[in-house]
């Protein structure tokens, strides 16, 4: 070796050890246990976190480097090129969705999308307000919103959308914003705004992108803004074609062309309320409203678009705190943006009543031997087109349960719910002619105790019953008939009112359950793949490419650092262990990003009617792991909570007792950012077959293991995942710590 490439070897040495004296006291153990190289120009940097994770040999290795996809089923490529795994659904759900579903009073504002972008609220403003989809926020003079993070980058594709009300006053004399990405010190990346240009009869909406230079392209709109009127608006750029639109209410209204600068953010957040042009401008009045806000990695189609616009007739979300009103709508389900009002004042009756669920409050019946049940309006299924969505958890399967039916006065015209003898959601509608045509899931299985999402339509133009189970879609049923009207109570229920005698009586919680009344609309509009766009759009679904847990090559060198975000509907698995046994010890690792009060499983190997090696944010935000021992889980739980919006490192293993130390091992071991929580009784999980599954995996056997979650599914994102055939050391835990931190 040349003296050149010697003093080269050196350097890198001696910065190596200043970078370790470098680091916090807590990772001055790595000095004892570092050793050079026996070849010294292997050491020409210090390895990366995916280094040290591959050269320790895991069973698999996913990265979450795939780009989105609208397929279902898609791959999940294992780094280590021996067990290839799958995401369920598709990966190109929302980036950021704020339902602003949060009771009055509220600063911070849930994203339901998984990537944990959290909005806060700086200024005076109130929420628990009613907005077309549910929630509304009323912003005051110079208030906004602000993301935890980036929810996409104004340098790629991106759709941003939001229900917008000016409120009493529309500003004439400057423009102003409504939802922005703002990375430069002077103008805005990506706006929508409303002012006066030429062209426009008044005051306009419209989309504009920032050129490098301090101007902006403009698509303009030419619908004129409306004081007190809620509107539907989506912006859309497509890199591909280098295309930015504008969408009011469904409709395009204008597109032009942009090039992209080399300064476009890749890493601002979401601003809702204001925009930047040289200084921060922002609503006027004090009486403007905001709803629901969603954005995506890609550019929607016009379809999508379109879709994104239909209103429920009703929507019961049950986020109050007791008994009292919720959120619904009066207006067409798919007419123009009309009136938002509140039902009637109604109150659980029976055994119902409002509880912890999936998100906020449930409707809850915690007794199948007391009939319980919610009444809503009369009339609110008619004879022609509807659709009905739900979440349900059912917690009993011993007799047929039902969770929704609208009556005449001799009995339900239109039930849902689940049949005991068959193990399958059911729907149900009695028609005009006194038969009743039944549909039952034939692709999608029950799973008790777990949320569900149920999406039951009678499609009136095409004489078909569909069904949807966590967005698949079951095989339809003929339907030739007219249904009978519902023209007595809606019944959000417990019950099944059968010739007068009430029964089927639900066992479990019912959720964010939406009518829409008059929809699919018409033929054109009820095509199979029309109705599973629709049913794609309500729920959170997976994302890829959102910003992940390393820090990226920009500072550390890494060759990717994308994540996946998980909505709480989907999930990702890995049949490696579906023929041969796993391990008895074993070490799962990942990143996890979570955001304030969500909750879920991490990764879990699940087999018929139980799941072991289970990690998760338990229901109090705490990271908890465990195994089962004959039947009966053993678990640690972590010091500190993760339900922060911060990533996190996780390492949870069981093995035998060995060393001492940093370089300890045995037991059962929860890492959270180093600090580790043991159990020394357990040094073993039981061989077992099965498929490993991350971000989601049903909690069994039932009320086995503690402060579990309310939605087994993840609402968090998840980077990074591996798992061994063995434990790792505190050390092997340490490393990675801080080779990334």
């Amino acid at each position: 070796m040349g003296r050149t490439r010697w003093g080269i070897a050196l350097a890198v040495v001696a910065a190596g050890l200043v970078a370790l004296l470098l680091l916090p006291p807590s990772s001055a153990t790595f000095t004892s246990t570092v050793t050079v190289p026996a070849t010294i120009a292997a050491s020409a940097g210090f390895p990366g976190v995916p280094r040290l994770i591959s050269d320790k040999a895991p069973v698999f290795y996913h990265r979450m480097e795939e780009p989105q996809t609208a397929t279902a089923g898609s791959a999940a490529a294992d780094t280590m090129a021996s067990s290839a795994g799958v995401y369920g659904p598709a990966t190109n759900g929302p980036s950021l969705w704020w339902r602003f579903d949060e009771t009055a009073g509220a600063t911070s504002f849930s994203d339901v999308s998984g990537a944990a972008g959290t909005g806060s609220l700086t200024g005076t403003a109130t929420a628990g307000g009613a907005g077309p989809m549910g929630g509304a926020v009323t912003l005051g003079n110079g208030s906004y919103l602000s993301s935890a993070g980036s929810p996409f980058r104004a340098d790629r594709s991106f759709t941003m959308s939001s229900w917008f009300n000016v409120g009493s006053t529309v500003p004439s004399a400057s423009r102003f914003g409504v939802l922005s990405m703002t990375g430069s010190a002077t103008t805005s990346d990506a706006m929508i705004y409303a002012e006066q240009p030429s062209g426009c009869a008044g005051t306009c909406w419209g989309f504009a992108m920032g050129t490098g230079s301090g101007g902006f392209d403009h698509a303009r709109g030419t619908s004129a803004v409306a004081a007190n009127t809620w509107v539907h608006l989506a912006a859309v750029f497509d890199k591909t074609t280098t295309t930015m639109s504008l969408y009011v209410n469904g409709s395009l209204e204008s597109s032009r062309a942009h090039t992209v600068p080399a300064s476009a953010s890749t890493g601002a957040g979401l601003t809702a309320g204001r925009y930047r042009d040289g200084s921060w401008l922002g609503t006027t009045g004090g009486t403007a409203q905001l709803g629901e806000v969603r954005t995506w990695r890609r550019a929607l189609t016009a379809a999508e678009i379109t879709q994104l616009t239909v209103r429920p007739t009703a929507r019961y979300a049950f986020t109050e705190t007791g008994s009292g009103t919720t959120y619904t709508t009066v207006a067409s389900s798919t007419g123009a943006p009309g009136a938002v009002s509140r039902s009637a004042a109604i109150s659980p009756a029976g055994g119902a009543a409002l509880s912890t669920g999936r998100e906020g409050n449930a409707l809850t019946m915690a007794d199948p031997s007391v009939s319980g049940w919610l009444t809503g309006p009369n009339a609110q299924l008619g004879t022609g087109s509807f659709t009905l969505s739900a979440w349900v958890r059912l917690t009993d399967g011993s007799a047929d349960r039902t969770y929704f039916s609208a009556n005449t006065g001799l009995g339900s015209v239109a039930s849902f719910g689940y049949s005991a003898s068959a193990n399958r959601w059911v729907a149900s509608v009695f028609t005009t002619v006194l038969t009743t045509v039944t549909m039952q899931g034939d692709v999608t299985t029950p799973v008790l105790n777990q949320w569900t999402h149920l999406i039951m339509v009678h499609d009136d133009f095409n004489n078909l019953l569909r069904m949807y189970v966590d967005g698949t879609a079951q095989t339809p049923v003929a339907f030739a008939y007219t249904p009978a009207s519902g023209t007595s109570a809606v019944e959000i229920s417990g019950r099944l009112n059968l010739n007068l005698l009430i029964t089927d009586v639900w066992a479990g919680q019912i959720d964010d359950l939406r009518i829409y009344n008059g929809y699919p609309l018409n033929a054109a509009s009820t095509t199979a793949t029309t109705l599973q766009t629709f049913v794609a759009l309500l729920n959170p679904g997976l994302s890829a490419e959102a910003p992940g847990g390393l820090q990226g090559s920009t500072k550390t060198g890494h060759s990717g650092s994308t994540a996946v975000a998980f909505g709480g509907t989907g999930n990702g698995y890995d049949d490696k262990y579906a023929v041969s046994a796993a391990t008895g010890a074993f070490t799962v690792e990942c990143l996890v990003r979570v955001g304030a009060g969500q909750s879920g499983v991490i990764a879990g190997l699940v087999n018929t009617g139980s799941t072991d090696r289970l990690l998760y944010v338990d229901a109090a935000g705490k990271l908890r792991f465990g195994v089962l021992q004959s039947g009966t889980a053993v678990t640690v739980v972590s010091a500190a909570s993760v339900d922060d919006g911060a990533w996190h490192h996780v390492t949870a293993s069981v093995g035998p007792i060995t060393g001492s130390g940093t370089i300890a091992a045995g037991g059962l071991r929860l890492s959270l950012d180093g600090t580790v929580t043991s159990n020394n009784t357990v040094t073993t999980a039981a061989a077992s077959t099965g498929v490993w599954r991350w971000g989601g995996a049903p909690v069994l056997p039932l009320n086995t293991w503690p402060s579990a979650p309310a939605n087994p599914y993840l609402t968090g994102t998840l980077d990074e995942l591996a798992v061994y055939d063995r434990q790792l050391t505190d050390q092997d835990d340490l490393w990675r710590v801080y080779a990334n931190y």
